[in-house]
Formats: C-alpha cells, sequence, structure tokens
C-alpha cells in the first residue's frame, strides 16, 4: 500500500469519528483532548534527546496549554461547537490551501533549510484560503445551522477574513516549529500512531499554536 493511500484511508476512517466527537462534546470531547495531549507530550519527551529539562518542560507547558484551551473553547463556552469548528476549519482549510497553491503556483520556497516543500505562494494561499473559510462563518445561513446570533465583537466578514487570514500565518509558524524540533533531533515523524500521518504531534502542531490565540481573541473581544 502506497504512503498516499495510507494517509487517506487512515483519514477516513479518524476524521468521522473526530468530527462526531467534535459535535457532540462533553466528556467525550475532553476525553479524546486528554488522549490526545498525553501523547502528544510523550511524543514531546521521546523526541528531545539528550534529554533537557528545559525545552522538556517547555513542551509540556506548550502542549497542555493548547489543549486547555481547545477544551475551554469547546465546552465553556456559549456556542463552543460553533467557534471551536471555526478556529479548526482556520487551520485545516489553511493547509489545504496551501497545499493546492503551493503545487499549482510553486516560486520560490518559504523555508527550504526547515520544511523543504513549502513556498511562499502556498504561504499566501493559506491565508487567503483560511481567511474565505472564516469570513464563510458570519453567513446567516452558517449562523442560523447554529443558532448563534452574533459572532465575536459583532464581527462580520472582512473582520473574520482578516483574522482567519493572520491565524493562518500562526499555524504556518506552528508547523513550522515542530519542524525546527524534528530536524533539531533528527527525527523524521514525531511517532507512528496515525497510519501515513506520523504522530499526532505531527497533525495538531499549526493547531497548537492557534488555539491559545484564537482563545485569546474570544475573550478580550467578545
Amino acid at each position: 500500500m502506497s504512503s498516499l493511500t495510507l494517509r487517506i484511508l487512515s483519514a477516513l476512517i479518524l476524521a468521522p469519528i473526530v468530527i462526531a466527537i467534535i459535535y457532540f462534546g462533553g466528556l467525550a470531547f475532553m476525553a479524546m483532548m486528554t488522549v490526545i495531549g498525553v501523547i502528544g507530550i510523550f511524543e514531546w519527551i521521546r523526541m528531545i534527546k539528550p534529554f533537557n529539562l528545559a525545552r522538556v518542560i517547555f513542551g509540556i507547558l506548550y502542549v497542555s496549554l493548547s489543549i486547555a484551551t481547545m477544551v475551554w473553547l469547546r465546552v465553556g463556552i456559549e456556542n463552543g461547537l460553533y467557534y471551536t469548528l471555526l478556529f479548526m476549519l482556520i487551520v485545516w482549510g489553511s493547509d489545504i490551501a496551501a497545499f493546492f497553491t503551493g503545487k499549482t503556483f510553486q516560486g520560490p520556497k518559504l523555508a527550504p533549510k526547515i520544511s523543504p516543500k513549502k513556498t511562499w505562494s502556498g504561504f499566501i494561499g493559506s491565508s487567503v484560503g483560511a481567511g474565505l473559510i472564516a469570513a464563510g462563518f458570519a453567513c446567516p445561513m452558517v449562523m442560523e445551522l447554529f443558532k448563534v446570533e452574533n459572532i465575536i465583537g459583532n464581527w462580520g466578514y472582512i473582520s473574520l477574513f482578516i483574522m482567519g487570514f493572520i491565524l493562518a500565518m500562526f499555524g504556518q509558524a506552528g508547523d513550522l516549529f515542530i519542524s525546527i524540533v524534528k530536524r533539531t533531533y533528527n527525527v523524521k515523524d514525531t511517532g507512528n500512531v496515525i497510519p501515513g500521518h506520523g504522530g499526532i504531534l505531527d497533525r495538531i502542531d499549526a493547531l497548537l499554536l492557534v488555539a491559545p490565540i484564537f482563545a485569546a481573541i474570544h475573550f478580550y473581544v467578545a
């Protein structure tokens, strides 16, 4: 089985399960995020060899804070499902947009020594795609579907587009950060939990940085 086929099969199996748990929230979501956090911390500690206590502590705090933030966004605020999907789709959408725009337009590399496949065209496409997804959450049909009357700070299409545009940049930074750590310790993948996709940190690297920033925006603007 090719690597691409394995990735697709894993995604087809896991994606509906994850989406269902996000939808139902509650204890199921908290349990899932706890498992993800524990595995993520384990992967981080396993990468940092020889062990550097400061870096181990940083990784534990980095993962734990982000996981706790995601739990708070889903179960600790009003319209948690709406806001959780908003920030997650900003990240997931930016990854998809980056892939297709990078493949289509190619051009100069973004950080060739850190992540050779990333291009500036993909970086820009990532932010534009994320901005459009975020703006789509201001659509009356979407707001009606989730029974949301006002978005954070009564924001509209333009404000949400700008937010998504900027958050996608932080998502790319989160991705590059984990890539730097892997290169520093000569690790290809953070783990092998997800067939064809690597480890947990390989999959949530962007979410880890975007979640606290999005939560801060919601906290201070709402």
